[in-house]
């Protein structure tokens, strides 16, 4: 849906760094909910989405499991990127980036449009108590097989985040792919341990 509307966006693959937009502003992503408007941004700045009305300035986020979320005015007028790990999903980051965005463009938040990008998937992401604890929602997990532990969809926990804030859920689209699962395209922290960080962003149209 983003590209035809001819929004500029990106959601990254091993390796792509190198094609990542000049001037990207990115913050230092903490697993909150803390939403900033930009420009400006220091290097000191902490939060988990980022949005900006400012023509051509990109935006970006850094994952390796987390659910990347690039949300847009079909007019153009804004932009905003989400990192959504288990953390800032139990705090519904999605929501508050896309409430905030609506607010910044004084516009209603059925108005967006969202892309919810490649990560890890309930086939793969296991979760125990206390992350079970945090979420309240029991839909979105599924049993497993150890004791005291839970497969978590982090697609469904989102995608509804993105819809109690007034989204439409034709308006919401799915980038298919398990960051767990393919190694051969994406970098997993659950697989791998100490790696690399997909770059995901979206810039607002001059």
């Amino acid at each position: 849906m983003l590209e035809s509307l001819g929004i500029e966006h990106g959601f990254g693959l091993r390796d792509a760094e190198r094609v990542l937009p000049p001037g990207l502003l990115y913050p230092r992503q903490v697993h909150g909910a803390h939403v900033l408007r930009v420009p400006p941004l220091s290097p000191e700045a902490q939060a988990d989405a980022l949005v900006t009305d400012v023509p051509s300035v990109a935006v970006g986020v850094f994952t390796a499991d987390c659910v990347p979320v690039l949300l847009a005015d079909p007019q153009g007028r804004g932009v905003a990127t989400v990192h959504a790990g288990w953390r800032g999903s139990a705090l519904r980051v999605a929501e508050v980036a896309a409430r905030t965005l609506a607010e910044a463009l004084r516009c209603r938040p059925e108005a967006l449009v969202a892309a919810i990008g490649p990560h890890i998937g309930p086939c793969c992401y296991e979760v125990d108590e206390p992350v079970r604890a945090a979420i309240s929602d029991d839909s979105v997990f599924t049993g497993s097989d150890r004791a005291g532990h839970y497969r978590l969809n982090l697609f469904r926990l989102n995608h509804r985040h993105l819809l109690d804030a007034g989204l439409r859920p034709e308006r919401i689209d799915r980038v298919e792919g398990c960051t767990a699962c393919d190694g051969t395209r994406f970098y997993s922290y659950r697989r791998e341990g100490h790696t690399g960080r997909l770059p995901h962003y979206i810039r607002c149209p001059a």
